[in-house]
């Protein structure tokens, strides 16, 4: 669903009056006030700024230090000193924070810590063990080009039998692509009957489709592949979608198939031996305000349950309940025998 890249190291701020010290809270004065967070680039990196950092420092008087980089690199970071890690909070994807957990990276999440916690369906932090919880999310589904597509596919279903009857050129993610294995293996392949245990139904619909598909190995790719004809249509996020809607590209649009699109998730997790003052910047990033001011940024949907979307933002997102959350942990063990399935029989 997105790119991760993410945090440039900032200075804490001059000294504090006396004033300003006594009602710093005694976490954030014992340790020195500062902590390192994590952020993805460029307008994921001005919104965790402006909707997570800016409250959370004008709450805590704290300074929080905002890091780039990708969620392997800064999970392998803290692995390599567990019991000083150099990072706080962590933006992560959902399988790397399972894997993170079950090795004893992460601290556990409970509402005593994390008071918003309580506003986050229970699905959303039970899926990561409670090693974290998802706080935003995107649905992956059928986007198109409205001038060449007149009457989009309803249901996957629908969609692999036209690809493969040539009514279009379809772009779709390779292998390459981290979510690959989500959003389309896996997601196609329950939509045909399938599932984890079973991805004959998306290899075989993948065959018959074959001389009508591209692919792409980035989110840029695929916006391209329909800006310049070379495709009508293929398998995209509902957020990217309506970013490049917002900047002008009124002529695509998005389906959530009938049967359901993947949710694409991002989760937040707290390294153990983490500063404490971590709770605090992560308890903001649970908030209302703050979830609800990133959504309307990022066009994304969040996960506290408190939020109210503007009207214009809200006929967009698809709700959690009706899309797929991925077994991520069972596709974990399988997703190597995936890739390998694929070169040998679609590559591309």
């Amino acid at each position: 669903m997105t790119r991760f890249t993410r945090r440039s190291l900032l200075q804490a701020g001059g000294a504090l009056g006396a004033a300003a010290l006594a009602n710093l809270p005694f976490r954030a004065s014992a340790q020195g006030g500062e902590i390192t967070v994590t952020a993805l680039g460029g307008i994921w990196e001005e919104a965790v700024r402006k909707c997570f950092v800016a409250p959370f420092e004008q709450k805590s008087g704290a300074k929080a230090n905002v890091l780039l980089g990708s969620p392997p690199q800064w999970l392998s970071q803290v692995e390599a000193n567990p019991a000083n890690p150099p990072i706080d909070v962590i933006i992560s994807t959902p399988d790397l924070a399972i894997e993170a957990g079950k090795k004893g990276l992460l601290d556990t999440f409970t509402v005593e810590k994390l008071p918003n916690l309580a506003d986050i369906p229970e699905e959303f932090t039970k899926s990561l063990d409670s090693k974290g919880t998802v706080f935003d999310y995107g649905v992956a589904g059928i986007t198109y080009n409205k001038k060449t597509v007149k009457n989009p596919p309803k249901s996957f279903k629908e969609f692999v039998d036209r690809t493969a009857a040539g009514e279009w050129v379809a772009s779709v993610p390779n292998m390459t692509y981290a979510v690959t294995p989500i959003m389309l293996v896996w997601a196609m392949a329950k939509a045909l009957g399938g599932g984890v245990d079973n991805v004959d139904p998306f290899f075989e619909a993948a065959k018959r489709m074959r001389k009508n598909l591209i692919f792409w190995g980035g989110p840029n790719d695929f916006f391209n592949h329909l800006s310049t004809g070379e495709a009508d249509i293929g398998i995209y996020f509902d957020g990217r979608t309506w970013a490049h809607v917002d900047a002008g590209a009124d002529w695509i649009d998005f389906v959530n198939p009938s049967e359901g699109g993947s949710i694409n998730a991002i989760a937040v997790v707290k390294p153990k031996n983490a500063k404490s003052l971590a709770w605090e910047y992560i308890n903001v990033m649970l908030s209302p305000e703050s979830q609800l001011q990133f959504a309307t940024m990022l066009s994304y949907p969040v996960t506290n349950k408190k939020v109210v979307y503007p009207a214009n933002i809200a006929k967009r997102f698809t709700p959690w309940q009706e899309a797929h959350f991925p077994p991520y942990e069972e596709i974990a063990k399988v997703r190597s025998q995936w890739v390998d399935r694929w070169n040998r029989e679609i590559g591309g």
